[in-house]
């Protein structure tokens, strides 16, 4: 099984003992049991362990684990910091570094116009706005593929139940083309 591990934060990762910087595939056995220990280079926020046991989901506060396919598990890490607040409104995390990623948090934090601006003219023209903010109902997170370097831009869509659901999206000119959902693999 591959594990991939993102985090919201730069930070590095004691694995089983080991220290690693990046973690973005790490070949495991589905029924190993693994101690992440997330060490983050901001002075500002907190180490914390995390006990993935048969690659079953988890869900917390600080870490979000989803079974992507029978071979890919993700362990997404969120901040953790000396006070622990919420805040009522919902947020999305997501690294807006791609250009699918921005569009999500665009969409989910009801820039929908920002949003539409991203795609292409011929994109535009066969949907508006409401399908565009329909197309991400229902979901919660958005997680880049960052671990297959091929030419396909890849992506998972996650539901707050955890479902992963593996999409690709298309670029011409530097704006979005097209966005399809792919069998998971």
């Amino acid at each position: 099984m591959e594990l991939h591990i993102q985090s919201e934060f730069d930070c590095v990762y004691l694995i089983n003992g080991e220290l690693v910087e990046r973690a973005d595939s790490l070949t495991m056995s589905e029924y190993d049991v693994a101690y992440i220990t997330v060490f983050p280079l901001d002075t500002s926020l907190l180490p914390y362990t995390i006990k993935l046991v048969n690659a079953d989901n988890v869900k917390n506060e600080f870490a979000l684990g989803i079974r992507l396919s029978s071979e890919h598990y993700l362990l997404v890490l969120s901040p953790r910091r000396p006070i622990v607040y919420k805040t009522t409104a919902q947020q999305y995390p997501v690294h807006a570094t791609s250009r699918i990623g921005r569009l999500f948090t665009l969409v989910k934090s009801g820039d929908v116009s920002a949003a539409y601006s991203m795609l292409t003219d011929e994109l535009r023209a066969s949907i508006d706005k409401k399908t565009l903010e329909a197309f991400f109902d229902g979901y919660e997170r958005l997680v880049d593929r960052t671990w297959e370097h091929g030419g396909a831009h890849k992506f998972y869509l996650i539901t707050e139940s955890g479902v992963a659901r593996l999409h690709s999206y298309a670029l011409k000119n530097e704006f979005i083309d097209d966005i399809a959902e792919c069998d998971n693999d």
